[in-house]
């Protein structure tokens, strides 16, 4: 009784997500590594698959090329309206991606493209990103959006792993 008095008169709701993420090796010669994440949001009725397959290829000491590519599935439910039988909405996607690094520098160069179910047309973005000291990087980007407009960013960021 007294958790209704304290919500408005209903019972109190909780929300929160669920997710899992799993890397494994890849194929031998066709991939190196295997990526797998699920995620389900309740609060948002949604659903998320995807996994992504990479390739490194070292052409010297100081270069490597990274090649990637990523398969997601997004399931959202819907509301439910009388008399209709209600099924969730699909959204599909695939983007691929190829990144090149030059290891004394720290500084890499990344070319890729996605598509959507929902845009239907392929987006293309290229970015740098320089890794300053101790887990410090900036980098940036500039990509198109579904409308046609150009979408630019730069970031900064600090990543420790332990």
């Amino acid at each position: 009784m007294s958790a209704r008095l304290a919500n408005g008169g209903s019972l109190p709701q909780s929300s929160g997500t669920a997710w899992a993420a799993i890397t494994a090796p890849g194929a031998g010669p066709i991939w190196d590594k295997t990526s797998v994440e699920a995620r389900v949001d309740p609060s948002q009725d949604q659903t998320r698959l995807g996994t992504s397959l990479s390739k490194s290829l070292p052409f010297s000491e100081r270069y490597s090329l990274s090649l990637e590519n990523g398969y997601n599935l997004i399931e959202q439910g819907v509301v439910p309206v009388p008399g209709i039988i209600g099924r969730p909405a699909q959204n599909y996607a695939t983007d691929q991606s190829a990144k090149l690094s030059i290891a004394d520098t720290g500084t890499s160069f990344s070319a890729g493209q996605s598509l959507s179910s929902s845009d239907d047309k392929w987006l293309r973005k290229v970015g740098a990103e320089q890794k300053l000291f101790g887990g410090v990087s900036i980098s940036g980007s500039i990509g198109e959006t579904p409308l046609g407009t150009t979408n630019k960013s730069v970031t900064a960021g600090f990543k420790q792993s332990w």
